[in-house]
């Protein structure tokens, strides 16, 4: 019984480490090529982009790429549309609305770093006292993560849960159920070992008391002998004693 259950753990085991291993190895086959804007730049694939962003201008005349792989996409669900269905490759937009795009959509990811620096501004005419007060307001905001709340608030991911990579790997615990089965079936097939023994040590127990040992047997018969050659001779002793008188 504990070598059928244990076989059938081995099994288990056996068959669960082999699909994960498979699993792996095929997702890694069917991970993208895209790394960063570099390989992407030396790839065929469509790019889609915002209408009205700058990126077109820089795709191609920065990157060099040819204007008939840009595609000019309007709103988020266009990005999630065009990219499930293959159409383009990839997206290159601003960060805000790039991390904006990914706060309700999970099944996309960034890749790669940034590759340009410049930034968001405000713009107010020219010597208006606003300016400064706007560049102060911001630089406290910045020191005292006031910035990065905001960001966080409005920007991070809040339907989407953080991908955990250790959840797909088998580990010791994905099999306790297995092994709490074989642990119950050692332990019944020792008590009822234990149960067996004790059975047959009782069964011989008895049978020694009731019935008596044959040395025992052995040692009162040499006994008994012994005491009638004693008897015997002390008779014949007494009746010598009386034919001399």
């Amino acid at each position: 019984m504990v070598l059928f259950i244990w076989l059938f753990v081995v099994l288990i085991i056996n068959s669960s480490y082999t699909a994960s291993l498979t699993s792996i190895l095929t997702v890694q086959q069917l991970s993208s090529p895209i790394r960063g804007i570099d390989s992407l730049v030396t790839t065929n694939d469509r790019i889609g982009f915002q209408v009205g962003s700058f990126a077109e201008s820089y795709l191609m005349q920065e990157l060099n790429i040819p204007k008939s792989r840009l595609m000019a996409l309007g709103s988020p669900q266009e990005y999630a549309e065009k990219l499930e269905a293959g159409v383009v490759s990839a997206i290159v937009d601003e960060r805000p609305y790039v991390d904006l795009f990914l706060s309700s959509n999970c099944r996309f990811q960034v890749v790669g770093q940034e590759f340009t620096k410049s930034g968001w501004g405000f713009a107010f005419p020219r010597d208006s006292p606003l300016a400064v007060d706007m560049s102060t307001a911001i630089l406290t905001l910045s020191e005292n993560g006031e910035l990065q709340k905001i960001h966080d608030y409005w920007l991070k991911r809040k339907t989407c849960a953080k991908p955990n990579s250790d959840s797909d790997q088998l580990q010791l615990e994905s099999f306790w159920g297995l092994f709490l089965i074989f642990g119950v079936a050692c332990a019944l097939a020792l008590l009822i070992y234990f149960c067996m023994v004790f059975r047959e040590f009782g069964k011989h127990h008895s049978e020694e008391v009731a019935e008596p040992s044959p040395k025992s047997g052995s040692r009162s018969v040499r006994l008994q002998r012994e005491a009638d050659s004693r008897n015997r001779s002390n008779r014949i002793q007494a009746e010598v004693v009386e034919d001399q008188l």
